[in-house]
């Protein structure tokens, strides 16, 4: 049985976005899920008796955690959009257009930004995390590219 990877990457990256939102909620409640609250989970009151709660250490990670959780959900359209007008540019073209290649190397670049938005404290790391968002960028952008290329 053969695997259509880059139709399996697309669920693939969406567990990558929620890792950092779940890192988020076990910094926040030190590991107890009992003490999350889970009725409004966005309210400011709930994110200011977070703050309340927390070191400025902890807070931060935590707001690290949450705020590359929504990074990757805003750049999730693009991905997918990537994804299947390279699988249809390929379908048209019958042939291989680097899509399972594209799809991999941003789970990799997409990986890699995660690990380090979650875990950069100095500035000097916050260039490297805008490199791997731009190379992420890049990547979306040559695959709709070629796809349009070949379905023109």
């Amino acid at each position: 049985m053969a695997i259509n990877f880059p139709l399996l990457s697309i669920p693939l990256y969406y567990v990558l976005a929620l890792w950092p939102h779940g890192r988020a909620i076990s910094i926040a409640t030190k590991g107890d899920l009992s003490k999350h609250d889970n009725r409004n989970p966005k309210s400011t009151t709930l994110i200011e008796k977070t703050k309340q709660r927390l070191s400025p250490e902890d807070f931060a990670a935590y707001e690290r955690g949450e705020s590359c959780h929504r990074n990757a959900l805003e750049n999730m359209p693009l991905f997918v959009a990537a994804i299947f007008a390279g699988l249809l540019a390929e379908r048209d073209a019958g042939r291989d257009l680097g899509t399972s290649f594209f799809a991999a190397s941003w789970l990799i670049v997409r990986t890699l930004y995660t690990i380090n938005y979650i875990n950069t404290t100095s500035m000097k790391w916050t260039y490297a995390r805008s490199g791997l968002w731009f190379l992420g960028m890049l990547l979306c952008f040559g695959m709709i590219g070629r796809a349009a290329v070949q379905l023109a």
